[in-house]
């Protein structure tokens, strides 16, 4: 691992540095960069840069910004402009992750070589009304992070969920949750909707898949982008179902999540697990 690169700019853990192809990892809401911590050993032939996003863990002083999708998508830019091989790299967003990724390939496409997004559809119908809620989601979502004693946290992660542990990522999300950070983050998730925003990403033209787990993520709006994004632009965009996964199977199967990274950037044959929906 090569260092760590904290300043000015968004903190950054840089891999592989001499790969070739520059991937970016965006992780979700209240995590950081080590969400990823399983999925990247299945990638030493790739220059990885795991991000932690503004408002969180290493990036959280105030000079790295806001927690808006445009600002998190340029100060991401920023970065690959700067760190990714020829100013360039694939994207691989999770859940907020994802909208950010999203939001990135559409103000500054020139820098995206593909999308890879996660658990990232526009939110519709209870989801919709929860983000614009706030004092009614956050009990709901503190109940399943700061409130959650460890042992039981350990034994819902493994049994109930199929998920690794990560130790560490709980005490991040512990203490990267807030209610002013949980406001802010679905209010601008809850900005990025179906009609408008995923056919402007099609335009774009970049190659995106839309991967929904089976267990929790929204499959029926899955398949719904992937074909708002075919039909408004980007022809070899595709959605899929991820069978038997949780929301965050990069945590339930680590190297499964690498190998379908892998053969979306490569072109190739994804893993049985993904079925195609759109």
């Amino acid at each position: 691992m090569d260092d760590p690169q904290p300043s000015a700019e968004l903190f950054h853990v840089s891999m592989n540095s001499s790969a070739p192809v520059t991937i970016v990892f965006l992780h979700g809401l209240f995590c950081s960069h080590l969400e990823f911590n399983f999925v990247v050993p299945h990638l030493p032939d790739y220059h990885l840069l795991l991000v932690d996003l503004p408002s969180h863990s290493r990036s959280q002083a105030s000079e790295n910004g806001p927690f808006t999708l445009a600002h998190c998508a340029a100060r991401v830019a920023s970065l690959i402009r700067k760190h990714a091989h020829g100013g360039r790299a694939h994207v691989v967003g999770l859940s907020a992750g994802g909208f950010i990724s999203m939001c990135l390939a559409t103000q500054d496409p020139d820098l995206v070589l593909s999308l890879f997004v996660s658990g990232t559809t526009p939110f519709q119908g209870y989801q919709r009304w929860l983000a614009t809620h706030p004092r009614v989601l956050y009990p709901l979502l503190a109940a399943t992070t700061t409130w959650v004693p460890d042992p039981v946290y350990r034994w819902v992660t493994r049994q109930m969920m199929g998920l690794l542990p990560h130790e560490d990522l709980h005490a991040e999300t512990q203490a990267n949750f807030s209610f002013d950070l949980m406001r802010l983050g679905y209010s601008q998730l809850a900005g990025f909707t179906l009609d408008e925003s995923v056919p402007a990403l099609a335009r774009t033209g970049i190659r995106t898949l839309v991967l929904a787990g089976e267990a929790v993520d929204d499959v029926s709006t899955a398949r719904s982008m992937g074909r708002l994004l075919r039909g408004n632009g980007s022809p070899n965009s595709r959605a899929v179902l991820v069978e038997g996964a949780q929301h965050l199977w990069d945590l339930q199967f680590p190297s499964m999540f690498a190998e379908s990274v892998r053969a979306w950037v490569e072109g190739r044959e994804r893993p049985a697990a993904l079925k195609d929906l759109s």
